[in-house]
């Protein structure tokens, strides 16, 4: 709903919003509505297609990329066979790849490929301590970058709950992070329209998983 009324208000807007053409803003809200109304792996690939369309029309422009990445991250992230995730995961990374190239030092492109680590993982547990090493850097490189973007904290806390208590990892050691990523979902502030605004539900739902553990215990 937060996207059709953006979306709303830009088509009744003239000239040019955030620097952008209304063409590329209008086509972005719609995809975007799109992929936040997407509940299953069709309308999560159709939104993903759609972004990769705009990706290819407007090749000076990030956030599509980012958008149709994201798309195929959450697609690998359901329940589909491990063919199908290291695809959506393969998709994934060259559309990184490629949005890095014209953002080399986007913190939300980070963002992503700490996903897509988090994936592989997921798929190859015997690689997985490398992986995290990798993840490690990225994440401490991309809070040097942006230490306001919540999602950076958000993703580092997740990687931590679903770590063994005997590696550091648990809900106790998820919270304090889960609290930080909180405080900065509130104080973030967008930098445009198009600009990534998702995790904050997320946030707020794991904060309650651990809340509602620690009261039955």
């Amino acid at each position: 709903m937060k996207r059709l009324i953006v979306f709303a208000l830009v088509v009744m807007t003239a000239g040019t919003v955030w620097g952008q053409n209304d063409k590329f803003t209008n086509a972005m809200l719609a995809m975007l509505q799109k992929s936040d109304d997407a509940q299953t792996v069709a309308e999560l690939q159709d939104a993903a297609n759609g972004f990769a369309r705009i990706a290819e029309a407007e090749k000076g422009e990030w956030t599509p990329l980012y958008y149709a990445a994201l798309c195929n991250i959450r697609m690998s992230f359901m329940d589909v066979d491990t063919e199908q995730k290291e695809k959506f995961n393969a998709v994934a990374q060259s559309q990184i790849d490629a949005g890095m190239k014209l953002r080399p030092d986007e913190s939300e492109f980070m963002v992503l490929q700490m996903l897509v680590y988090y994936g592989k993982m997921a798929l190859d547990p015997m690689n997985a301590m490398n992986l995290l090493t990798q993840v490690n850097d990225l994440t401490d490189k991309a809070m040097s970058i942006a230490p306001d973007n919540p999602r950076i904290y958000l993703e580092r806390a997740e990687a931590v709950m679903n770590m063994p208590p005997a590696f550091g990892g648990g809900p106790d050691a998820a919270r304090p992070l889960l609290l930080q990523a909180m405080e900065k979902f509130d104080t973030f502030v967008h930098d445009g329209v198009l600009a990534p605004d998702w995790g904050r539900d997320r946030c707020e739902i794991l904060l309650k998983q651990i809340d509602d553990q620690q009261n039955k215990e």
